[in-house]
Protein backbone atom coordinates (compact mmCIF):
# COMPACT_ATOMS: atom_id res chain seq x y z
CA UNK A 1 0.00 0.00 0.00
CA UNK A 2 1.50 3.27 -0.82
CA UNK A 3 2.17 5.75 2.03
CA UNK A 4 -0.39 8.99 2.32
CA UNK A 5 0.67 11.71 1.12
CA UNK A 6 1.31 15.22 2.42
CA UNK A 7 1.46 18.35 1.28
CA UNK A 8 3.20 21.33 3.29
CA UNK A 9 2.58 25.14 1.87
CA UNK A 10 5.63 27.14 2.60
CA UNK A 11 9.06 26.52 4.59
CA UNK A 12 8.59 28.60 7.28
CA UNK A 13 8.89 28.53 11.51
CA UNK A 14 6.58 25.27 12.41
CA UNK A 15 7.09 23.48 8.23
CA UNK A 16 10.14 22.07 9.74
CA UNK A 17 8.55 19.90 12.26
CA UNK A 18 5.53 19.31 10.25
CA UNK A 19 7.93 16.91 8.25
CA UNK A 20 9.99 15.42 10.44
CA UNK A 21 6.92 14.54 11.98
CA UNK A 22 5.18 13.02 8.79
CA UNK A 23 8.24 11.37 7.99
CA UNK A 24 7.73 9.47 11.61
CA UNK A 25 4.65 8.68 10.38
CA UNK A 26 5.44 6.65 7.30
CA UNK A 27 3.93 9.81 4.95
CA UNK A 28 5.30 11.03 2.16
CA UNK A 29 5.84 14.46 2.63
CA UNK A 30 5.94 17.21 -0.46
CA UNK A 31 7.17 21.06 0.10
CA UNK A 32 6.39 23.42 -2.18
CA UNK A 33 6.80 27.11 -2.35
CA UNK A 34 9.13 29.44 -3.90
CA UNK A 35 12.84 28.63 -2.57
CA UNK A 36 15.21 26.71 -4.51
CA UNK A 37 16.06 24.83 -0.70
CA UNK A 38 15.29 24.93 3.00
CA UNK A 39 15.63 22.40 5.74
CA UNK A 40 11.71 21.91 5.25
CA UNK A 41 12.24 20.59 1.76
CA UNK A 42 15.20 18.86 2.65
CA UNK A 43 13.35 16.87 4.84
CA UNK A 44 10.82 16.09 2.41
CA UNK A 45 10.24 13.37 0.39
CA UNK A 46 9.69 15.89 -2.87
CA UNK A 47 9.80 19.43 -3.44
CA UNK A 48 7.80 21.86 -5.36
CA UNK A 49 8.23 24.91 -7.28
CA UNK A 50 5.08 26.47 -6.33
CA UNK A 51 4.28 29.07 -4.55
CA UNK A 52 1.48 28.37 -1.32
CA UNK A 53 -0.20 31.21 -2.65
CA UNK A 54 -1.39 30.16 -6.23
CA UNK A 55 -3.80 27.86 -4.72
CA UNK A 56 -5.65 27.14 -8.27
CA UNK A 57 -2.38 25.66 -9.36
CA UNK A 58 -2.37 23.68 -6.31
CA UNK A 59 -5.72 22.53 -6.13
CA UNK A 60 -4.90 20.88 -9.78
CA UNK A 61 -1.88 19.61 -8.44
CA UNK A 62 -3.18 18.04 -5.57
CA UNK A 63 -5.88 16.12 -7.49
CA UNK A 64 -2.89 15.10 -10.14
CA UNK A 65 -1.25 13.83 -7.11
CA UNK A 66 -3.86 12.48 -4.60
CA UNK A 67 -2.73 14.69 -2.08
CA UNK A 68 -4.18 13.20 1.56
CA UNK A 69 -3.61 16.01 3.65
CA UNK A 70 -2.33 19.67 3.83
CA UNK A 71 -0.49 21.64 6.50
CA UNK A 72 1.85 24.24 7.22
CA UNK A 73 3.57 26.66 9.23
CA UNK A 74 3.13 29.51 11.07
CA UNK A 75 2.87 32.41 8.48
CA UNK A 76 -0.71 33.41 8.35
CA UNK A 77 -0.56 34.29 4.71
CA UNK A 78 0.52 30.84 4.13
CA UNK A 79 -2.70 29.55 6.51
CA UNK A 80 -5.35 31.85 4.72
CA UNK A 81 -4.48 29.68 1.48
CA UNK A 82 -4.11 26.41 3.36
CA UNK A 83 -7.46 26.98 4.70
CA UNK A 84 -9.14 27.76 1.08
CA UNK A 85 -7.29 24.95 -0.46
CA UNK A 86 -8.58 22.20 2.04
CA UNK A 87 -12.17 23.46 1.74
CA UNK A 88 -11.34 22.94 -2.24
CA UNK A 89 -10.62 19.51 -1.38
CA UNK A 90 -12.57 19.00 1.66
CA UNK A 91 -9.57 18.03 3.19
CA UNK A 92 -9.31 17.95 6.88
CA UNK A 93 -8.38 21.06 8.71
CA UNK A 94 -7.82 22.23 12.47
CA UNK A 95 -8.85 26.00 12.03
CA UNK A 96 -12.25 25.07 10.72
CA UNK A 97 -14.10 28.37 11.45
CA UNK A 98 -13.76 31.54 9.42
CA UNK A 99 -15.06 33.69 12.64
CA UNK A 100 -11.99 32.27 14.60
CA UNK A 101 -9.43 32.96 11.73
CA UNK A 102 -10.94 36.38 11.58
CA UNK A 103 -10.05 36.77 15.01
CA UNK A 104 -6.50 35.31 14.36
CA UNK A 105 -5.73 38.29 11.97
CA UNK A 106 -7.68 41.05 12.53
CA UNK A 107 -6.24 42.92 15.42
CA UNK A 108 -9.83 44.43 15.43
CA UNK A 109 -11.99 41.56 16.20
CA UNK A 110 -9.82 40.09 18.78
CA UNK A 111 -9.29 43.42 20.52
CA UNK A 112 -13.38 43.75 20.33
CA UNK A 113 -14.17 39.95 21.49
CA UNK A 114 -11.77 40.38 24.52
CA UNK A 115 -13.47 44.10 25.21
CA UNK A 116 -16.81 42.31 25.15
CA UNK A 117 -15.71 39.41 27.56
CA UNK A 118 -14.36 41.78 30.44
CA UNK A 119 -10.78 41.38 29.60
CA UNK A 120 -7.90 44.80 29.55
CA UNK A 121 -6.86 46.04 26.63
CA UNK A 122 -4.92 49.36 25.96
CA UNK A 123 -7.34 52.47 25.39
CA UNK A 124 -8.28 53.16 21.38
CA UNK A 125 -8.00 56.52 20.21
CA UNK A 126 -10.21 57.79 17.10
CA UNK A 127 -8.03 58.63 14.09
CA UNK A 128 -8.88 58.75 11.11
CA UNK A 129 -6.49 58.47 7.52
CA UNK A 130 -6.80 62.34 7.67
CA UNK A 131 -6.37 62.85 11.06
CA UNK A 132 -8.15 66.40 12.14
CA UNK A 133 -6.99 68.91 14.57
CA UNK A 134 -9.46 67.78 17.19
CA UNK A 135 -8.78 64.04 17.32
CA UNK A 136 -4.64 64.65 17.45
CA UNK A 137 -5.40 67.14 20.29
CA UNK A 138 -7.58 64.04 22.06
CA UNK A 139 -4.39 62.08 21.74
CA UNK A 140 -2.08 61.46 24.91
CA UNK A 141 1.34 60.21 23.51
CA UNK A 142 2.94 58.05 23.57
CA UNK A 143 1.17 55.71 21.25
CA UNK A 144 0.96 52.72 19.58
CA UNK A 145 0.04 52.68 15.84
CA UNK A 146 -0.57 49.51 13.98
CA UNK A 147 -2.14 47.59 11.08
CA UNK A 148 -4.98 45.10 12.23
CA UNK A 149 -3.78 42.84 9.53
CA UNK A 150 -0.07 42.60 9.74
CA UNK A 151 2.07 39.91 11.74
CA UNK A 152 5.71 40.11 13.37
CA UNK A 153 5.36 43.69 14.11
CA UNK A 154 5.50 44.79 10.72
CA UNK A 155 3.98 48.09 10.15
CA UNK A 156 4.04 48.77 14.02
CA UNK A 157 4.89 52.43 15.08
CA UNK A 158 5.64 54.38 18.85
CA UNK A 159 4.41 57.41 18.41
CA UNK A 160 5.31 60.21 20.22
CA UNK A 161 3.74 62.89 18.35
CA UNK A 162 1.44 63.93 15.74
CA UNK A 163 4.15 64.32 13.41
CA UNK A 164 5.31 60.31 13.88
CA UNK A 165 1.72 59.30 13.83
CA UNK A 166 0.68 60.67 10.51
CA UNK A 167 4.21 58.95 9.52
CA UNK A 168 2.83 56.18 11.16
CA UNK A 169 -0.08 56.07 8.98
CA UNK A 170 1.44 56.81 5.98
CA UNK A 171 3.60 53.30 6.88
CA UNK A 172 0.38 51.38 7.34
CA UNK A 173 -0.58 52.29 4.09
CA UNK A 174 2.58 50.86 2.34
CA UNK A 175 2.78 47.18 4.55
CA UNK A 176 -1.13 46.24 4.87
CA UNK A 177 -3.32 45.38 2.54
CA UNK A 178 -6.49 46.50 4.35
CA UNK A 179 -4.60 49.97 4.95
CA UNK A 180 -6.76 50.03 8.18
CA UNK A 181 -5.14 50.92 11.74
CA UNK A 182 -5.72 50.83 15.45
CA UNK A 183 -4.35 53.59 17.25
CA UNK A 184 -3.65 53.02 21.23
CA UNK A 185 -2.31 53.90 24.59
CA UNK A 186 1.49 52.13 24.44
CA UNK A 187 1.58 49.63 27.30
CA UNK A 188 5.39 49.51 28.66
CA UNK A 189 6.24 46.25 30.51
CA UNK A 190 7.14 43.09 30.27
CA UNK A 191 5.70 40.57 27.14
CA UNK A 192 3.97 37.35 27.10
CA UNK A 193 3.96 34.76 24.68
CA UNK A 194 0.70 32.28 26.15
CA UNK A 195 0.19 29.28 24.67
CA UNK A 196 -3.36 26.88 24.43
CA UNK A 197 -4.34 23.68 23.15
CA UNK A 198 -7.91 22.86 22.02
CA UNK A 199 -10.14 20.01 21.65
CA UNK A 200 -13.88 20.23 20.75
CA UNK A 201 -14.05 23.06 22.27
CA UNK A 202 -12.55 22.77 25.34
CA UNK A 203 -9.04 24.73 26.07
CA UNK A 204 -6.13 23.90 28.00
CA UNK A 205 -3.44 26.19 29.25
CA UNK A 206 -0.20 24.79 27.74
CA UNK A 207 2.56 26.69 28.46
CA UNK A 208 4.11 30.56 29.55
CA UNK A 209 6.80 31.98 27.83
CA UNK A 210 8.65 35.45 28.23
CA UNK A 211 10.34 37.39 25.36
CA UNK A 212 13.23 38.80 25.29
CA UNK A 213 15.23 41.27 23.40
CA UNK A 214 18.78 42.01 23.47
CA UNK A 215 20.12 45.13 25.64
CA UNK A 216 20.42 48.27 23.32
CA UNK A 217 18.43 46.91 20.53
CA UNK A 218 15.01 47.29 20.23
CA UNK A 219 12.31 46.82 22.55
CA UNK A 220 9.99 44.21 20.52
CA UNK A 221 13.38 42.43 18.85
CA UNK A 222 12.86 38.98 20.51
CA UNK A 223 16.13 37.31 19.90
CA UNK A 224 15.44 34.99 22.92
CA UNK A 225 11.81 33.68 23.97
CA UNK A 226 11.42 30.96 27.05
CA UNK A 227 9.49 29.10 29.11
CA UNK A 228 9.05 30.41 32.59
CA UNK A 229 7.07 30.72 35.92
CA UNK A 230 7.81 34.34 36.38
CA UNK A 231 4.57 36.15 35.92
CA UNK A 232 2.92 33.04 35.88
CA UNK A 233 0.58 33.00 39.19
CA UNK A 234 -0.55 36.68 38.31
CA UNK A 235 -1.43 35.84 34.78
CA UNK A 236 -3.32 32.22 36.24
CA UNK A 237 -4.95 34.85 38.76
CA UNK A 238 -5.53 38.17 36.18
CA UNK A 239 -6.20 36.84 32.61
CA UNK A 240 -6.25 33.25 32.15
CA UNK A 241 -9.96 32.82 32.33
CA UNK A 242 -10.44 35.57 30.26
CA UNK A 243 -8.94 34.42 27.34
CA UNK A 244 -10.67 30.96 27.47
CA UNK A 245 -13.65 33.04 26.95
CA UNK A 246 -12.36 34.67 24.32
CA UNK A 247 -11.27 31.36 22.41
CA UNK A 248 -14.55 29.67 22.91
CA UNK A 249 -16.57 33.08 21.80
CA UNK A 250 -14.12 33.38 18.61
CA UNK A 251 -15.19 29.74 18.04
CA UNK A 252 -12.00 28.13 18.48
CA UNK A 253 -12.42 24.50 18.67
CA UNK A 254 -9.32 22.85 17.50
CA UNK A 255 -5.38 22.65 17.21
CA UNK A 256 -3.10 25.51 19.01
CA UNK A 257 -3.80 28.82 20.08
CA UNK A 258 -2.29 31.92 21.91
CA UNK A 259 -2.44 35.23 22.74
CA UNK A 260 1.16 38.04 23.45
CA UNK A 261 0.21 39.96 26.50
CA UNK A 262 2.22 42.41 28.25
CA UNK A 263 2.55 42.99 32.06
CA UNK A 264 2.23 47.34 31.94
CA UNK A 265 3.58 49.59 34.35
CA UNK A 266 0.59 50.03 35.91
CA UNK A 267 0.83 46.20 37.51
CA UNK A 268 -1.84 44.37 35.27
CA UNK A 269 -1.91 42.38 32.52
CA UNK A 270 -2.80 43.25 29.04
CA UNK A 271 -3.46 41.20 25.59
CA UNK A 272 -2.15 42.45 22.60
CA UNK A 273 -3.26 39.96 20.28
CA UNK A 274 -3.98 36.18 19.70
CA UNK A 275 -2.81 33.62 16.92
CA UNK A 276 -4.64 30.33 16.01
CA UNK A 277 -1.64 28.53 14.58
CA UNK A 278 1.73 27.33 15.86
CA UNK A 279 3.35 30.38 18.17
CA UNK A 280 6.72 31.74 16.10
CA UNK A 281 8.19 30.74 19.34
CA UNK A 282 8.11 27.00 17.54
CA UNK A 283 9.73 25.75 20.83
CA UNK A 284 7.07 22.70 21.22
CA UNK A 285 9.60 20.53 20.67
CA UNK A 286 11.61 21.24 23.37
CA UNK A 287 8.54 21.97 25.76
CA UNK A 288 7.25 18.85 25.30
CA UNK A 289 10.36 17.18 27.13
CA UNK A 290 9.13 19.41 30.31
CA UNK A 291 5.04 18.58 30.27
CA UNK A 292 5.09 15.54 28.09
CA UNK A 293 2.68 16.79 25.46
CA UNK A 294 3.48 16.30 21.94
CA UNK A 295 1.88 19.36 20.44
CA UNK A 296 3.34 18.82 16.85
CA UNK A 297 1.97 15.62 17.26
CA UNK A 298 -1.42 16.95 18.20
CA UNK A 299 -1.49 19.13 15.32
CA UNK A 300 -0.44 16.33 12.94
CA UNK A 301 -3.33 14.69 13.87
CA UNK A 302 -5.46 17.68 13.54
CA UNK A 303 -4.93 17.91 9.57
CA UNK A 304 -4.92 13.96 9.43
CA UNK A 305 -8.28 14.42 10.76
CA UNK A 306 -7.92 12.43 13.36
CA UNK A 307 -10.22 13.67 16.25
CA UNK A 308 -9.70 14.84 19.72
CA UNK A 309 -11.96 15.00 22.72
CA UNK A 310 -10.93 16.87 26.25
CA UNK A 311 -9.84 13.59 27.73
CA UNK A 312 -7.03 14.03 25.26
CA UNK A 313 -5.95 17.31 26.61
CA UNK A 314 -2.80 17.98 28.83
CA UNK A 315 -3.61 19.24 32.36
CA UNK A 316 -4.05 23.35 31.95
CA UNK A 317 -1.04 24.74 33.38
CA UNK A 318 -0.97 25.43 36.75
CA UNK A 319 2.55 25.39 38.40
CA UNK A 320 6.18 26.14 38.02
CA UNK A 321 8.69 24.11 35.82
CA UNK A 322 12.26 23.70 36.84
CA UNK A 323 12.79 22.76 33.06
CA UNK A 324 13.19 25.54 30.40
CA UNK A 325 12.61 24.98 26.90
CA UNK A 326 13.72 28.19 24.16
CA UNK A 327 13.55 29.19 21.36
CA UNK A 328 16.60 31.28 20.00
CA UNK A 329 15.72 34.00 16.88
CA UNK A 330 18.66 35.18 14.87
CA UNK A 331 17.91 38.55 13.89
CA UNK A 332 19.94 40.33 11.32
CA UNK A 333 22.04 43.01 12.61
CA UNK A 334 22.49 44.51 8.93
CA UNK A 335 21.25 43.49 5.64
CA UNK A 336 23.38 42.74 2.79
CA UNK A 337 24.30 39.06 1.35
CA UNK A 338 25.26 36.33 3.54
CA UNK A 339 28.60 35.36 2.45
CA UNK A 340 29.91 32.71 5.09
CA UNK A 341 28.30 30.63 7.59
CA UNK A 342 30.46 28.93 10.00
CA UNK A 343 29.95 26.70 13.62
CA UNK A 344 26.53 25.40 12.09
CA UNK A 345 27.64 21.81 11.45
CA UNK A 346 28.99 21.42 14.73
CA UNK A 347 25.30 22.44 16.40
CA UNK A 348 23.39 20.97 14.23
CA UNK A 349 25.17 17.33 15.45
CA UNK A 350 24.48 18.27 18.89
CA UNK A 351 21.29 16.55 19.74
CA UNK A 352 20.83 19.54 22.38
CA UNK A 353 19.50 21.23 19.95
CA UNK A 354 17.14 21.96 17.17
CA UNK A 355 18.15 23.95 14.06
CA UNK A 356 15.48 25.43 11.81
CA UNK A 357 17.88 28.30 9.28
CA UNK A 358 16.33 28.40 5.89
CA UNK A 359 18.73 31.24 5.28
CA UNK A 360 22.04 30.12 3.31
CA UNK A 361 24.83 31.24 1.63
CA UNK A 362 24.62 33.51 -0.66
CA UNK A 363 20.53 34.73 0.17
CA UNK A 364 20.00 38.27 0.74
CA UNK A 365 18.48 39.33 4.29
CA UNK A 366 16.67 42.55 5.24
CA UNK A 367 17.22 44.40 7.74
CA UNK A 368 16.32 42.95 11.26
CA UNK A 369 14.99 39.88 9.42
CA UNK A 370 15.29 36.34 11.50
CA UNK A 371 17.57 34.11 9.42
CA UNK A 372 16.39 31.36 11.50
CA UNK A 373 16.07 29.74 14.97
CA UNK A 374 17.70 27.19 17.55
CA UNK A 375 15.33 25.70 19.69
CA UNK A 376 16.97 24.28 23.18
CA UNK A 377 16.38 22.67 26.25
CA UNK A 378 17.76 23.13 29.61
CA UNK A 379 17.81 21.02 32.51
CA UNK A 380 17.03 24.49 34.32
CA UNK A 381 18.22 27.97 33.56
CA UNK A 382 22.26 27.60 34.20
CA UNK A 383 21.79 24.78 31.51
CA UNK A 384 19.98 26.89 29.42
CA UNK A 385 22.29 29.39 29.69
CA UNK A 386 25.43 27.81 28.94
CA UNK A 387 24.13 26.56 25.84
CA UNK A 388 23.22 29.66 24.19
CA UNK A 389 26.49 30.92 25.67
CA UNK A 390 27.56 27.23 23.86
CA UNK A 391 25.82 28.51 20.45
CA UNK A 392 27.29 32.36 20.78
CA UNK A 393 31.22 30.75 20.97
CA UNK A 394 30.46 29.08 17.92
CA UNK A 395 28.22 29.99 15.24
CA UNK A 396 29.09 32.91 12.71
CA UNK A 397 27.38 33.99 9.83
CA UNK A 398 29.10 36.80 8.03
CA UNK A 399 28.33 38.99 5.45
CA UNK A 400 30.99 40.14 2.35
CA UNK A 401 32.70 42.28 4.61
CA UNK A 402 33.57 39.52 6.80
CA UNK A 403 31.05 41.19 9.54
CA UNK A 404 28.62 38.98 11.59
CA UNK A 405 25.24 39.24 10.58
CA UNK A 406 23.12 38.62 13.78
CA UNK A 407 22.17 39.86 16.96
CA UNK A 408 23.63 37.85 19.64
CA UNK A 409 21.68 37.27 22.99
CA UNK A 410 23.57 37.37 26.24
CA UNK A 411 21.38 38.86 28.51
CA UNK A 412 21.58 36.01 31.37
CA UNK A 413 21.26 38.39 34.13
CA UNK A 414 17.68 38.66 33.04
CA UNK A 415 16.08 35.24 32.57
CA UNK A 416 17.86 34.10 35.45
CA UNK A 417 16.21 36.80 37.44
CA UNK A 418 12.75 35.99 35.98
CA UNK A 419 13.09 32.44 36.59
CA UNK A 420 14.23 32.59 40.21
CA UNK A 421 11.34 35.03 40.43
CA UNK A 422 8.74 32.60 39.36
CA UNK A 423 10.08 30.11 41.48
CA UNK A 424 9.61 31.96 44.08
CA UNK A 425 6.03 32.85 43.67
CA UNK A 426 5.18 28.65 44.14
CA UNK A 427 7.71 28.08 46.53
CA UNK A 428 10.21 26.41 45.35
CA UNK A 429 13.41 28.12 46.67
Amino acid sequence: MEPKKLLIMGSDLGSLDMALEGKKRGLYVITTDLMDTSPTKEASDEAWMISARDVDVLEKKCIENGIDAITTGAHDGNITCYRELCKRLNLPMYCKSDKSWAAATNKRLFKDIAISVGALVAEDYKVSDCPTDEELEKIKYPVVLKPIDCQGNMGVSYCNNGEELINAIKLVRDVSDSGVFICERQLRGKEYYVNYVLADGEVRFLSFTAEHAQPGEKVNLYSMINSTSGGLKQYLEEMNEYVVKIFKEAECTDGLAWVETILDEDGHYYLIEMGHRFGGDMMYSEYAKICGFDAVAFMMDCVLGVRHTAEDLPVSLDKAYTQMAASYHLFTRTEGKIASIEGLEEIERNPAFMVDIPRRIGNIVRYHACMGVIRIYGDNCVDLCEKVAYINSRLKIKNENGENMFIYFNDFDAITCEYNNGLRDFNLI
